[in-house]
């Protein structure tokens, strides 16, 4: 009786639209496919993503609503698209049926030339407010120019964009097991993107094949439109980044790709990058191809030969820290010291390697911090305050890496004077994934991005890949500088275990630095071993206590949400799994 009191229950009006909206993009064969799943399974295997857009985008009366809506500030747009030599007819045909499908309706149109030679002409002439550039092989969606209209009214923006999808052909098996039969088009693969991130913008263009950009900018720097690469799109991008912050990203899907591996001219968008490396005064050695096509490596030159400084606490755990050691002195990187932060350790065995460790390696020291508790806040600050590097490394003594350059890694980025923190990627022994960044916000606090992801899961478009910008990474390997550690007073000792190291990229966020995360360091990380788990009493008290300070202070950064972190993805998992309910942006 239970169940048929649910299922009445269930049976509501706005239920009913959600199921023919469900049906509309899966077809009666996906609904019984999901039924089937209930039946096989006792849950409902949702297509999360065509839930979602039955929950996040425009019905057709919201849509016809739409184009009565009056700008408030008139605002008017040229449409800019490719070369139509370059796109196949078919494709070409799609895009312009797809702006005059638009709801909003006052723009214009105008095409590219052979090599984008007429650009300069058309913003010359052109009245409107702003641009939208458009890529190849792309369909705007119809409410594209309502949704920026939307955004800019909102926001002053130089540039925007949006997340985006793919359309492929839908096809099923005949019944005998024959061909295939082609039944229409699908929404698949959504790019839910980052905020913009000046790291995550070079190491591979995210922001895609559409973008608007206002008109009076443009004009005002009309040198940018000189020379510009085969990639128009990706050299504008960096262009305007050079000159102002006022990006804006709207976290909706505003185009589909018309095919499922897009082209890439990886010659042309290296070009790009290089240009862009040059005219802001970054010094480079190469640019080297990512794990994916369109993804870049940027190997940047190191000044000088300064200290680094490796801070280690550890109690007793010597077979780990053995582990650990003999992975440091494999290190390319000959000028760094080791600061081995002892305390209470209790094992007689730990100080005769100590002893054995600085016979062996004589750039390790060890300091003793005298606590009769743990404290991992006061224990790194301490080891800090006893090392001489201008650049510090806070390492847990369970690492081993695999990377011998990692401490070139680390440092051809915290030298830039914009970086404050560069944190690597750490893996399980099993080579899953134990930290690729960390997102603000997950479980209402903060989570390792990707956690346990297997490396033969690993995708394009989850970014465990490429180097980029984050809001925090784990102390239990990153570098910063020391005089910026100084000037923002270490880790808080209020927060003797949890949250101390998110709690510092935060800070240092705030003192407006960037943190960037780093794949291209490979270690393992075998976690918190020799501190235990958090299972008395004791220990959960402290961790409330911790709680409520990290949640007081970092209360509006977590409620505004992570800005390398799309709000369209769920935060009670480390995933990147799409959130199919009505998101509020």
């Amino acid at each position: 009786m239970g169940k048929i009191k649910k299922l009445i229950k269930a049976c509501t009006f706005q239920n009913f639209k959600s199921v023919l909206r469900y049906i509309k993009n899966n077809g009666i064969k996906g609904l019984f496919g999901t039924c089937l799943n209930k039946l096989r399974f006792g849950k409902v295997v949702l297509d999360e993503y065509a839930t979602w857009m039955a929950n996040n985008e425009p019905n057709p009366q919201q849509l016809e609503k739409q184009t009565q809506y009056k700008s408030c500030q008139d605002l008017s747009f040229t449409i800019v698209c490719p070369d139509s030599d370059k796109i196949e007819k078919d494709n070409y045909d799609a895009l312009l049926a797809s702006i005059r499908a638009q709801t909003y309706s006052k723009y214009e149109i105008e095409y590219l030339k052979k090599n984008n030679e007429n650009i300069k002409d058309i913003v010359k002439n052109t009245k409107s407010d702003y641009f939208i550039f458009l890529g190849k092989d792309i369909e705007l969606a119809p409410f594209a120019l309502y949704e920026i209209v939307k955004s800019i009214e909102a926001r002053d923006s130089i540039l925007i964009y949006s997340d985006n999808d793919k359309f492929i052909e839908s096809t099923v098996s005949n019944e005998n097991g024959g061909s295939q039969t082609t039944t229409g088009r699908k929404r698949v693969s959504p790019h839910f993107k980052p905020d913009f991130g000046r790291d995550t913008i070079l190491s591979t263009n995210y922001i895609g094949n559409m973008i608007a950009v206002k008109t009076e900018f443009l004009k005002l720097h009309e040198d940018m439109l000189e020379d510009l690469n085969k990639n128009i799109i990706y050299d504008l991008i960096l262009n305007i980044s050079e000159k102002t912050r006022k990006i804006e990203h709207i976290q909706k899907i505003l185009y589909y790709e018309l095919k499922e591996n897009m082209d890439i001219d990886t010659k042309d968008e290296k070009a790009i990058i290089k240009k862009h490396l040059k005219r802001c005064g970054i010094e480079f050695k190469s640019i080297e191809d990512g794990k994916y096509l369109g993804q870049y490596k940027i190997n940047y030159k190191i000044k000088g030969n300064p200290l680094i400084s490796l801070v280690v606490p550890n109690k007793d755990l010597i077979s780990d820290l053995d582990k650990l050691m003999k992975s440091v002195e494999k290190s390319t990187y000959e000028n760094y010291e080791v600061v081995i932060v002892e305390n209470n350790s209790e094992k007689e065995e730990t100080f005769k390697y100590y002893e054995k460790l600085k016979k062996r390696n004589p750039k390790v020291r060890v300091v003793e911090f005298k606590i009769d508790y743990f404290n991992y806040s006061a224990i790194v600050n301490f080891g800090v305050e006893h090392s001489k590097g201008e650049y510090i490394v806070l390492l847990n003594n369970d690492i081993e890496f695999l990377t011998e350059n990692w401490m070139e890694e680390l440092l051809m980025y915290t030298q830039r004077p914009e970086v404050g923190i560069c944190g690597t990627k750490l893996m399980f022994p099993d080579r899953s994934i134990q930290h690729a960044g960390v997102t603000i916000g997950t479980r209402g606090l903060a989570g390792h991005r990707s956690r346990e992801v297997e490396e033969k899961d690993y995708k394009k478009d989850d970014y465990i890949n490429i180097v980029q910008n984050l809001s925090a990474v784990t102390a239990a390997c990153f570098m910063v500088r020391r005089d910026l550690y100084i000037d923002l007073l270490g880790f808080d000792e209020k927060l003797a275990v949890a949250f101390n190291d998110v709690d510092f990229c935060l800070k240092v966020r705030n003192a407006k630095y960037l943190i960037v995360y780093n794949p291209f360091i490979e270690a393992y990380h075998y976690e918190s071993k020799s501190r235990g788990q958090d299972d008395s009493e004791e220990k959960q008290k402290r961790f409330a206590k911790e709680y409520e300070i990290f949640v007081k202070r970092w209360a509006k950064v977590i409620g505004k949400g992570d800005p390398y972190y799309n709000k369209n993805f769920r935060l009670d998992t480390d995933i990147q799994k799409i959130n199919y309910n009505k998101i509020v942006l």
